[in-house]
């Protein structure tokens, strides 16, 4: 049975703007943007919750939210359609509905987030053993080791939003532990914020993660390869292209390049 994520409020933690803006564009993306064909009861509740209406936001701000969570759902829905059972790990993705969207009744679902965020979370959490809510810190790595228990599952880590902008140096610090620590084939999902420049390398073929610093120096993951766009089925594969041509030109815009590794 497909389970449903409902939130309530007992106290909600004081989210970002950025954050609320996300839980409005997947809430109203029915009526103020129907050609999306982007539909969301529970962001719709959760909006409610919040006391988030979408009067606060902008078209602007609202439009490329929902076009990127539905193109980021589809990437998930490519992963769980060649893993049903695997494994995701959602990293600090605050007010986040994702789980619900994607559910197919058998996959397993981990929301790593801050303690104040995660006691708001768990009283309403969805009561089955496939989701599990577990209190972290941005700086810390230690649940990496316990993928160990996970590795029957194929898995995907998705860090998107605020954690894709912790800047280059903490971001280095995930990625080095990642080269180290995470089994063969873990897929991860990052933002390439203006700050991050992650991007692949291309000598000789390579397409190994690179981490360029702003003043000019570059960290190289060769046990991180980047996919390519023809790496992900039609029409997606041609989605996910227009959608980070879209993001490199319009670099200031709410849609930062998606960047798809694998660890080998």
């Amino acid at each position: 049975m497909k389970m449903k994520m409902i939130f309530s409020i007992d106290a909600a933690p004081s989210f970002a703007r950025r954050e609320l803006a996300g839980v409005a564009a997947c809430a109203y993306a029915t009526d103020a943007f129907p050609d999306l064909g982007f539909h969301d009861d529970e962001a719709r509740h959760l909006a409610r919750v919040l006391d988030v209406e979408r009067a606060g936001f902008t078209e602007q701000e609202l439009r490329p939210l929902a076009a990127r969570t539905r193109l980021v759902d589809d990437v998930v829905h490519d992963f769980f359609r060649r893993h049903p059972d695997g494994l995701a790990i959602g990293l600090f993705s605050g007010p986040c509905t994702r789980f619900s969207r994607v559910d197919n009744g058998r996959l397993h679902w981990v929301e790593l987030d801050v303690p104040r965020v995660i006691a708001w979370k768990l009283r309403r959490a969805p009561r089955t053993s496939r989701y599990a809510l577990t209190a972290a810190s941005p700086g810390c790595d230690h649940w990496i080791d316990q993928l160990s228990k996970a590795q029957g599952f194929p898995t995907l880590i998705i860090g998107l939003g605020l954690f894709s902008q912790l800047g280059p140096e903490r971001i280095s610090a995930f990625l080095t532990q990642a080269s180290l620590r995470l089994a063969k084939d873990v897929e991860l999902l990052l933002d390439a914020t203006p700050c991050l420049h992650l991007r692949p390398a291309t000598a000789r073929g390579a397409r190994h993660a690179e981490l360029r610093r702003p003043g000019g120096g570059v960290e190289t993951f060769p046990w991180l390869r980047v996919l390519d766009e023809d790496d992900y089925p039609e029409p997606l594969n041609a989605r996910v292209r227009a959608a980070n041509g879209l993001a490199r030109v319009l670099r200031r815009s709410h849609l930062p390049i998606l960047r798809h590794l694998r660890r080998v």
